[in-house]
């Protein structure tokens, strides 16, 4: 890839915000449209040829036509007419698989609005209070909390913000936590030996 000049690079991004604004869809913002712009650029620097005009009208053109197949791929066309039937047959198969295709990006990209979630069969979207478990679940990490020697707790943190650590010193870690809670009275669990 071609080192850009400062020049070509302030050029780049005054034509990125330009034109950002009007690629936006689902969860691409702004910002993310600005910095595919950025990429897209890099790569058209080496195509660029002064002779023909300038970079600034090249850039505009170039982010205009790339952005349009960014969109086209990562979501969706709406203007489609079927080679086979010219989308005239409404049983055509072709026409149906494009149709399905396209209509799963779509659904991937733009969020589900909350009116059209069922909560009974979302379990995973509310969270039943019980208060026996929220008191024994306190308990036992207030029992951790006291008796977690110092040279643990760093790595007992970064395990509790699911943060990977080394599999020695999390299995240091588990085994120590299985001997607190059992010397407060906690029964060892078995749970499924989990292999790296």
């Amino acid at each position: 890839m071609k080192n850009l000049t400062q020049n070509q690079i302030e050029t780049i991004l005054r034509v990125a915000k330009n034109i950002a604004y009007k690629y936006t869809f689902g969860y691409y913002d702004v910002e993310d449209i600005e910095q595919e712009c950025f990429l897209l650029a890099q790569e058209a620097v080496q195509k660029y040829d002064a002779a023909r005009g300038s970079f600034e009208n090249f850039l505009y053109t170039h982010l205009h036509n790339r952005l349009n197949n960014f969109l086209r791929k990562k979501y969706y066309r709406k203007d489609f007419e079927c080679k086979i039937c010219g989308g005239k047959d409404p049983n055509c198969e072709s026409c149906e698989r494009r149709r399905l295709r396209f209509l799963t990006k779509k659904h991937l990209v733009e969020p589900i609005d909350i009116d059209h979630v069922n909560m009974e069969k979302e379990s995973s979207m509310y969270y039943e209070f019980n208060p026996l478990e929220d008191m024994e679940l306190t308990e036992i990490f207030t029992l951790i909390n006291m008796h977690l020697e110092i040279e643990l707790r760093a790595d007992y943190l970064r395990m509790l913000e699911g943060i990977s650590i080394s599999k020695p010193r999390r299995n240091l870690i588990e085994q120590r936590l299985c001997e607190i809670l059992e010397k407060h009275g906690y029964e060892k669990q078995k749970r499924p030996v989990v292999e790296d």
